[in-house]
């Protein structure tokens, strides 16, 4: 079974977890809850974005190549601020010619999906997150990829769209 499928397994029993856990008992030990498991390879595909015919694939170092700035963001799940790598969603919508009109359908590994237009995840200032602290998101935390929105988003607290563990994106 590849490093994707156990991670999404583990995000279907890791989320769960993460709702119930109390904030004293994350901060002892992951903040997000869950059991590590190994990071992904460099060149190994992590993130697709499907816009009709045209699929787009990307591995943690063709991520890298999109040249991420990063953000300080109040990450609402472990209530700090935290620095986050990250790339505009833009930048996708770009490479991938999706019209700001169309729908979003962010798929995360263990299925869980948030839809709404681009223009609306453009004006909530929404980001691919790729590192945090400048160091890859383990998959029990999150990652590898996930999507983040800057402090003065009007998505900063609203958390649905917050979608972790980000497997791919399908624009319709």
């Amino acid at each position: 079974m590849n490093t994707k499928k156990i991670a999404g397994l583990l995000a279907t029993l890791i989320i769960p977890l993460i709702v119930t856990t109390t904030a004293v008992e994350a901060a002892e030990v992951n903040p997000y809850g869950g059991v590590a498991v190994k990071p992904p390879a460099p060149t190994e595909v992590i993130f697709t974005i499907t816009n009709g015919k045209s699929v787009k694939q990307y591995s943690m170092n063709s991520l890298k190549a999109l040249k991420p700035t990063t953000i300080t963001i109040y990450e609402p799940f472990v209530k700090k601020e935290q620095t986050f790598t990250v790339i505009p969603i833009s930048t996708f919508a770009k490479q991938s010619g999706i019209s700001p009109t169309a729908t979003l359908k962010t798929i995360a590994l263990n299925d869980y999906a948030y839809a709404n237009t681009l223009k609306n995840f453009e004006k909530a200032k929404g980001y691919i997150a790729i590192a945090r602290a400048g160091k890859p998101i383990p998959y029990d935390q999150g990652g590898p990829i996930r999507i983040v929105f800057h402090k003065g988003s009007v998505w900063a607290k609203f958390l649905d769209p917050w979608n972790w563990s980000l497997s791919s994106i399908e624009v319709k």
